[in-house]
């Protein structure tokens, strides 16, 4: 299913503008891959136990498309980013119980803002990194089909992320991440970073879209985020 909503895409691109066509090639909508699609988010992900990855649902199959690998972000403050002192942290999660779920805080070192933020782009950076850099991609492509391409669907409720990387991050790009003032964009450099590493798995045929949930609907991220914090970790 997930290729047929690709192909659905790529069909409407040709009625889209060039800057449509930059924003929907990263997002990952519901209501056009099931139509109609219900409230309930978690009804249309797959947790496969076996190899801990979770899919899009394929209701075809019954079961996970294998071409798709869902993983949900969040970053966590303890003061909102507003105290000198904050601390952040991050929660990855691929499934219950996944091998792979992943959470930490956030050294002051590593970012330009210690707010919440920065803590949901290190979320993001970390997830990316993980599945590049460990036994995830390599145990998500082999199960899956060896044509085309896999998608990385990154779920997330932060709208700042969300829009960053589907609609400011084309404009921010050409114009060497300065904003419309003229000024550095906040965070830029980590936004590049995960950018770039976002175009680098493109050219594995490897796709990232991002998918805007509601926060109740990424509760077990924001748990691990949160455990982050209480563990101090």
């Amino acid at each position: 299913m997930l290729e047929k909503y690709l192909v659905r895409e790529a069909r409407r691109d040709k009625e889209r503008s060039l800057e449509d066509q930059q924003t929907y090639s990263r997002k990952f909508d519901l209501h056009q891959y099931f139509s109609p699609a219900s409230r309930n988010t978690k009804r249309f992900i797959y947790y496969d136990k076996s190899s801990g990855i979770s899919h899009v649902h394929d209701a075809n199959e019954m079961a996970g498309d294998k071409n798709s690998l869902v993983v949900a972000v969040d970053g966590a403050c303890s003061q909102d980013g507003n105290g000198s002192r904050s601390k952040s942290s991050y929660g990855i999660f691929f499934g219950e119980n996944s091998n792979f779920n992943a959470y930490d805080t956030i050294e002051e070192s590593e970012g330009e803002q210690q707010a919440k933020d920065y803590a949901q782009l290190v979320a993001v950076d970390r997830a990316l990194d993980l599945i590049k850099n460990s036994p995830v991609l390599k145990n998500w492509r082999s199960n899956g089909e060896r044509e085309g391409s896999f998608t990385i669907i990154i779920m997330t409720d932060s709208k700042y992320v969300y829009d960053t990387f589907t609609i400011s991050i084309w404009m921010w790009r050409k114009h060497g991440f300065e904003n419309h003032e003229g000024k550095q964009v906040v965070n830029g450099e980590l936004i590049d970073k995960i950018d770039k590493a976002i175009l680098n798995l493109a050219e594995d045929k490897v796709l990232v879209r991002f998918w805007s949930v509601p926060r109740e609907d990424n509760t077990e991220a924001e748990e691990l985020a949160n455990c982050a914090l209480q563990d101090g970790r």
